[in-house]
This record gives structure tokens, C-alpha cells and sequence, in this order.
């Protein structure tokens, strides 16, 4: 085993923890909210609630496990043992019998899950460097990979099995993920103490605090959309295998803007990116909730390309030029754990209140009318990070 392990590239290592991780998302996200409105009765205002645990949870679990990322210098190895015990949780919560059993499994399996997704985007900026920042989308395409496998396969066996395979499915996809983790090769390691200093450094500018403003209001309004995604598609008639088509064509879309992100990022700058990825999503927003059939979504699908690649990662590469080195890990657990985690449970809670009380039409479009005001925000306020903190 060792000499297998020995023989696996890191560059490969980091892209198949990519795939499988995703492929592993590729069976939760999507499914577990159908599973807790198709299996176990919820509406829409308790599916809110349900899902706001995951994030409510990172902001605990993100800075605890940040701490041990950045002083014990191995993520690595952090991020192995956390899909292992994620893995080995999440089959458990099938076992589950009354709500305050599931909350509680809930809560401990998102303590050892939350902190995986940053973590392997941190332990790739760590590998790459400063200068060769720009080709982080190139690793990241993996994950679309193994978000567009999971969504054509699962949705089938979910439809012929039943969705509570999805417990399964996640279970090995992590446990993929991990063999590639023990791969990866220790990394420096850094103070807590100077972290939190840095960090602290990082807020008192202006520029930074405009630019997680305007993120926060991108990702709330984005994880409105995407909670309801599935049980939206559902409602218009789609089944199982449908929902999965309709997030293999969002994510096929983004593995174009993937490849050519590098490019992109070396002709315009990194906030026109940004807000380029914000108005393509008011335009795919505001008209989502008024569709009639599940197939009407597919086109407006295609435009999670711009969301994902020029938002997300735009926001990410952002928050990293505007790191020191010596705390890049902690800057984007801090960006993930206060706004992202913070916007994800924002927006699951209203995007459930809304669509409970008013319907999916309004749902979409306050989630469009909000991205259009983050666009505005950001292209008035926040300034383009000229010169990268790390250089």
C-alpha cells in the first residue's frame, strides 16, 4: 500500500480527492433535502431549518479545525481522518427516529464534514503557490467532474432503489477522497496566535470588508436558490434521474469557464470576474421561479458557469490575493466559516420561510433581486487587489 501511495503524483492526489470528494457531495446536497421532504414529511419552513444545520455547525467546526490545519502542518492528514469519520457517521443518520435524534446525529457528523470543502481548496492554493494561483480552477474542474458523474448515476439509482442509497453513495465517495488525501505531503506550519493577529490585520481594510459584503449578499441569494433546487424541480414533475440532469447541465457549463479561467484572469481583473459572475446570475435568478415544467430550467441552468467559476472561485482567488502567505489557510476558513457558512444558513432559513408562505416564484425572485444589489455593491465599492499580499 505504501508504494502504491508513493506512486500517485500529489498533483493527482489533489484531483482525485477533488472528484471523489464532489461525487460524494453529488449524492447529499442535492438528495437530502428530497429525503427529508419525500421520506420523513417535512415542509418546506422545516427544510429551511434542517438544512441551516451544516453551516450553523461549520462556525464552530471551521475555526477549531483551522487551528490544528495551520500549527500542525499536515491538512492532509487532518483532512483524511475528517472524511474518514464523516463517512463513517452519515450512514447513521437512516437510524434515526424522531427529530431531536436526527438533529443530534445532524450536528455531530457536520462537525467532522463541514470543514472538508475549504480545507482542499486551501491544502491546493498551498501547493500552487504565489504565482501560479491562477490555475487553481484547473485542479477545481475535477470537482465538476465528479459532481456531473455522481448526478447521472445517482439520480437512477435513487429512482430504482430509493433516495435513501444516498447515505451509501456519500459514504464511498469520501472514503475515495481520503485515499488521495494520505498522498498529500506536510505543509509549513504557522502560528495560531500571528494568525488571528493577521487576520485582524486583513479586516481593518476597507476593501476587504466591501468585498465580503458584497459576497455574503451573492451567496445568500445563491443558497436560497440552490436548498430548493431539487424539491423545486421536483414540484414542476420531475423524478429522481431529472433531478440529477437538472445539475449535471449546471455543472458541464462550468467545466467550460473552468479550462478557460487562467485565461481570463490574465485579461481582465479579478473584480470584473466577479461581477460579471453576479450579473450572469441575476439573469439567471430572476426568471427561475416562473417556469412550468422542469425541463424550462435546463437553459437557464447553463448560466451556473458564471456563478460558480467566475463567483465562487472569483471570490476565492480574491480572498487569497488579498492574504499574507503565512495565514492563507486561515483567511479562507475565515471567509468560509463567517460569510459563506454564515450566508448558507441566512438563506436556507429565509429561502424556506419564502417558499413555504409564498411560493417558489418569489423565492427565485428575491434571490435574483439580491445579486443584483451585491453587483451594485461591489462594482461602486470594492477596488481590484492590484499587487498580491503574498508577494
Amino acid at each position: 500500500m505504501k508504494r502504491l501511495m508513493a506512486s500517485i503524483p500529489v498533483r493527482a492526489a489533489l484531483r482525485g480527492n477533488y472528484f471523489f470528494y464532489t461525487f460524494a457531495l453529488g449524492s447529499m446536497a442535492p438528495f437530502l433535502i428530497v429525503y427529508f421532504k419525500d421520506d420523513l414529511g417535512f415542509h418546506d419552513g422545516r427544510l429551511g431549518l434542517m438544512m441551516m444545520i451544516r453551516p450553523a455547525v461549520a462556525l464552530i467546526a471551521q475555526p477549531f479545525w483551522s487551528i490544528l490545519a495551520d500549527t500542525g502542518g499536515h491538512r492532509g492528514r487532518l483532512a483524511f481522518v475528517l472524511a474518514v469519520t464523516a463517512g463513517c457517521l452519515f450512514p447513521i443518520l437512516m437510524a434515526a427516529r424522531g427529530l431531536a435524534f436526527l438533529i443530534g446525529l445532524l450536528l455531530i457528523w457536520s462537525f467532522f464534514n463541514a470543514p472538508l470543502n475549504t480545507l482542499n481548496d486551501a491544502i491546493v492554493f498551498q501547493y500552487l503557490g504565489v504565482h501560479k494561483r491562477i490555475r487553481f480552477a484547473q485542479f477545481r474542474i475535477f470537482a465538476s467532474l465528479g459532481w456531473i458523474v455522481s448526478m447521472l448515476v445517482i439520480g437512477r439509482l435513487f429512482d430504482r432503489f430509493g433516495v435513501h442509497w444516498l447515505f451509501f453513495v456519500y459514504s464511498f465517495g469520501v472514503f475515495g477522497a481520503a485515499f488521495f488525501l494520505w498522498r498529500i505531503p506536510p505543509d509549513e506550519k504557522a502560528t495560531w496566535r500571528k494568525g488571528f493577529l493577521a487576520v485582524r490585520v486583513l479586516l481593518a481594510k476597507r476593501n476587504v470588508i466591501f468585498f465580503l459584503i458584497a459576497v455574503f449578499l451573492f451567496e445568500f441569494a445563491n443558497h436560497m436558490g440552490y436548498t430548493f433546487l431539487s424539491v423545486y424541480g421536483m414540484s414542476l414533475g420531475a423524478n429522481h434521474v431529472q433531478v440529477g440532469w437538472i445539475w449535471a447541465v449546471a455543472t458541464a457549463a462550468e467545466v467550460v469557464t473552468m479550462m478557460a479561467f487562467p485565461r481570463i484572469v490574465r485579461k481582465i481583473s479579478i473584480k470584473t470576474v466577479l461581477l460579471l459572475g453576479m450579473l450572469f446570475t441575476v439573469v439567471r435568478w430572476l426568471p427561475f421561479g416562473f417556469m412550468r415544467v422542469w425541463w424550462q430550467i435546463l437553459p437557464l441552468q447553463l448560466l451556473h458557469a458564471f456563478t460558480l467559476t467566475f463567483g465562487y472561485i472569483g471570490a476565492a482567488t480574491f480572498m487569497d490575493m488579498e492574504s499574507p502567505r503565512e495565514i492563507r489557510f486561515s483567511a479562507q476558513a475565515f471567509y468560509s466559516t463567517f460569510i459563506l457558512n454564515s450566508a448558507a444558513i441566512t438563506g436556507a432559513f429565509f429561502g424556506g420561510q419564502i417558499s413555504h408562505r409564498w411560493g417558489y416564484s418569489w423565492l427565485y425572485l428575491t434571490a435574483g433581486l439580491f445579486t443584483l444589489f451585491a453587483a451594485f455593491w461591489l462594482a461602486f465599492l470594492v477596488k481590484t487587489p492590484h499587487y498580491p499580499a503574498h508577494e
